[in-house]
Parts: C-alpha cells; sequence; structure tokens
C-alpha cells in the first residue's frame, strides 16, 4: 500500500527461449543456482507495499512456476499470458483485484532491478499516473527508414532507452489497454498508451544500466559476472 493506496505489481514472464536458444523458457533458466523468474520475485516480494503479486506465464510451464512459489511466504497467483508481451501484460491486468489502485508492471526476465529502483518508481507514483523506469543511451541513435538508409539523428541527450519497472494508475492504464486492443496501433512498453491516448505526462526516473533484459545468450555472460561481483 502507498499513501491508503493498493498496489498491485504484475510480473510477465509468458516468453520463450528462442533467441536465448534454450530448450527451456527464458525466466526458467539458471544463474548462479537460482531461476532468472526466481531473482526477479526474490526483490518483489521483499516489499511490504505489495498488496498482490501476479505472475503472468505460459500454462506450459506452470509446474516451473509452482515450484518457485513454494519458496514464498507471500501469495502469488498467477495467469497465462498471450503471444505478445503487451497482450501478456493486459492479461495480468485483467486479473488485478477490484480494490487495487495502483499497478507496477515489471518483466520477470529483468532479475538485476534493485530494490532502490522499484522505491524511486514507486515514489514518484505518489504525484503521477505514469512512472518509468530510463537509463540514457550510451550510443549515438539513427532513424532509419525502410530501405536502410538514414533520415536524422536525434540529439544523444534526449534519448533513453526504456526498461521496467514501470507503474501507473490502474484504472487508466487498464482503460488505454481496453482501447489498444480494439487498435492497430502497435506499442512496445506501456507507457506508450499514455502518448497515444492522453495528455498525461509520464515522469522518468533513473534506471540502472545492470537491469537489463535477458534475451540472449551473451547476457547470461553479464549476469553470471554481475553475480559474482
Amino acid at each position: 500500500m502507498i499513501e491508503n493506496r493498493k498496489i498491485s505489481a504484475v510480473i510477465t514472464a509468458a516468453g520463450n527461449g528462442l533467441r536465448m536458444k534454450s530448450d527451456r523458457a527464458k525466466p526458467y533458466i539458471e544463474i548462479g543456482g537460482r531461476k532468472i523468474l526466481e531473482i526477479t520475485l526474490d526483490t518483489i516480494t521483499s516489499f511490504d507495499e505489495f498488496d498482490e503479486i501476479i505472475v503472468v506465464i505460459r500454462k506450459e510451464d506452470e509446474t516451473y512456476l509452482r515450484d518457485i512459489i513454494k519458496k514464498y511466504n507471500k501469495k502469488i497467483t498467477y495467469v497465462y499470458g498471450k503471444e505478445t508481451r503487451e497482450l501478456s501484460t493486459y492479461e495480468g491486468l485483467k486479473a488485478v483485484g477490484s480494490d487495487i489502485d495502483l499497478v507496477l508492471t515489471h518483466d520477470g526476465v529483468r532479475p538485476f532491478a534493485s530494490k532502490e529502483l522499484f522505491k524511486r518508481v514507486m515514489d514518484e507514483l505518489k504525484f503521477y499516473k505514469a512512472v518509468i523506469s530510463s537509463v540514457k543511451s550510451k550510443d549515438t541513435v539513427k532513424i532509419v527508414d525502410g530501405d536502410g538508409f538514414v533520415k536524422s539523428t536525434p540529439l544523444r541527450s534526449e534519448v533513453y532507452n526504456v526498461q521496467t519497472p514501470q507503474a501507473f494508475d490502474k484504472k487508466l492504464i487498464l482503460f488505454l489497454y481496453e482501447k489498444y486492443i480494439e487498435s492497430d496501433f502497435i506499442i512496445t512498453d506501456d507507457s506508450q498508451l499514455f502518448e497515444i491516448y492522453t495528455d498525461e505526462k509520464i515522469k522518468v526516473v533513473e534506471g540502472e544500466y545492470s537491469n537489463i533484459k535477458m534475451t540472449t545468450q551473451e547476457d547470461l555472460v553479464f549476469a553470471k559476472a554481475f553475480l559474482k561481483d
């Protein structure tokens, strides 16, 4: 609970292991003796603020998840995801309790988001209806057309790489997702819905370069080195 408002954590973990070239879905690959999703949940469950925790999974991974959540003394529920991350998030949002006021969304395969990062996001949620974590781009970014030619170069000082956690007013984000599902838009993060449909300010808090999304084998190399430090 944050200032007498209940908050839910929706953790998306319905991805597969295709780009990871693994025979096991990404959330259940082990790093340093713990599954990726387990490391994420270790952090999430350490907060007293969350009034409920919902994990979005693939149906075929249910046994893996059940095995993980046995270790926690907090109630963790789950729903089945869809073919994309955004549609999976929507499934999680629909499962959020009717008495919940706020919702935090996070990728289950971003296991190294620190407690401090979660706190920064939730602190700003006291003042804004949409809060995201992001880091400044280290590289110059080019906008490229469909034929492979450069169109423009945005100022690097204004370019950020978006991460999770992100947090929102629950009723508003659910309403925006309902509009999105019926539209032809394609989004790649939840906060885009606020850009498309509202004039609400989206607050950006400083993310962490170590908060990477486990996607490829190279990411696993980083993860193992990170855990050794």
